[in-house]
């Protein structure tokens, strides 16, 4: 099995089944319950401090590598961070559900791939284009 994100959960299975515990004890050393351990196991439910709890619980360690094909330079980044903000007061969501949204329904590729042009707009401008960009996506938001 190789070591990618899709096989955390897995491997967590395998390493719990290994030592011999439930899910639940395993979920009372972490500090979770027997259903969030399901759902980790299942790749579902992963955040990088469950995951790490759950790891120390089983005398695991995990390392991240990353790949980065693209380059992304930091006026990239704070120009991101600004429009999703921006998406957020607009539409009356909090960051973490305009995020959430924009990376879903594919804001976020959008002004990653065009980010030479809508950053030249303003920052309306570029709410508009994220929207339509996320309805033609599949996404709700108007």
């Amino acid at each position: 099995m190789a070591n990618s994100l899709e096989n955390i959960g897995p491997m967590i299975r395998n390493e719990r089944l290994r030592k011999g515990l439930t899910q639940e004890e395993l979920g009372e050393r972490v500090g979770v319950g027997k259903a969030q351990i399901s759902k980790i196991e299942s790749g579902k439910g992963l955040t990088i401090k469950t995951v790490t709890r759950v790891l120390d619980a089983l005398g695991m360690s995990a390392s991240v590598v990353l790949k980065n094909e693209q380059k992304i330079n930091k006026n990239v980044i704070a120009y991101i961070v600004s429009a999703i903000s921006e998406f957020a007061k607009s539409h009356h969501l909090s960051v973490r559900e305009a995020s959430n949204y924009l990376i879903r329904f594919k804001g976020i590729d959008f002004i990653t791939e065009h980010y030479d042009a809508e950053h030249l707009l303003s920052f309306d401008d570029c709410v508009q284009d994220l929207t339509q960009v996320c309805l033609n996506n599949g996404g709700g938001i108007r």
